[in-house]
């Protein structure tokens, strides 16, 4: 991966929260699984995109 990524994920961290983060990626998750249903009917690939955000969503960080 890019060090510039790394940076600019850090910054993110910084900013918002570990927490914060991980909810808008859980979300984004859902929200590109609902796109592959509805506008690909690729069921296969949204379980997938669906699974990541259940897995976000039990991740518990408090910092």
């Amino acid at each position: 991966m890019p060090k510039e990524y790394m940076e600019i994920l850090e910054t993110l961290i910084e900013k918002l929260t570990l927490s914060a983060i991980l909810e808008m990626l859980e979300r984004i998750c859902h929200k590109k699984a609902e796109n592959l249903r509805t506008h690909w009917q690729d069921e296969t690939s949204a379980k997938l995109w669906e699974k990541a955000a259940r897995q976000i969503e039990q991740i518990n960080i408090d910092v």
